[in-house]
């Protein structure tokens, strides 16, 4: 997993909480490097998972809420970091709509071993049909970042999941106007 997506959860969990946290976080999990991470560099998926169950101990929070408000703040991130990904949609439908093709092109091109999730976007009748999978367990951080996405656009949009689809592997969400 890229490494970006480590040193933002970091820096997340030093606005959120504070940098003594972030610390406390970091050398609970013992992680290897100390939590030193580039961004353009490559780290198990695991690394960040001992993160979180750290923070969970230190916060009392559960993973779940932890990962969507983890997500909801990386979509503001990933706006201000790669602002070129975002020209052209006017919402997020439109986006989300989108996305499966400019991160799979994008990531690739930045990053030709990236493991990118899916996240296939198809409208049916009035609603959004958001499907995410990955091998990674991070389905309620996709929840956080579609939620960071529709208050991107300012869209009057209210995101239902579906409870078919339990597991931190895949989830479906449905998009419906309020």
């Amino acid at each position: 997993m890229k490494g970006v997506i480590f040193s933002e959860l970091i820096h997340w969990v030093e606005e959120t909480y504070s940098p003594a946290i972030a610390d406390r976080m970091i050398v609970q999990a013992e992680l290897p490097g100390e939590g030193s991470y580039t961004s353009v560099g490559n780290y198990p998926h695991v690394q960040a998972l001992a993160m979180i169950g750290q923070l969970v101990e230190i916060t009392g929070r559960p993973v779940d809420v932890l990962a969507d408000a983890y997500g909801y703040w990386l979509s503001s991130r990933f706006a201000a970091l790669y602002p070129q990904f975002f020209v052209g949609y006017s919402d997020a439908i439109s986006f989300l709509k989108a996305i499966d093709g400019i991160h799979q092109k994008e990531v690739t091109k930045l990053y030709p071993d990236a493991l990118t999730p899916r996240v296939i976007a198809e409208v049916d009748g009035q609603d959004l049909l958001v499907s995410y999978a990955s091998h990674r367990p991070f389905a309620e951080v996709a929840h956080g970042l579609i939620r960071g996405y529709i208050d991107h656009f300012g869209d009057d949009l209210v995101i239902l999941r579906d409870e078919q689809t339990p597991g931190p592997h895949a989830a479906r969400f449905i998009l419906q106007r309020k």
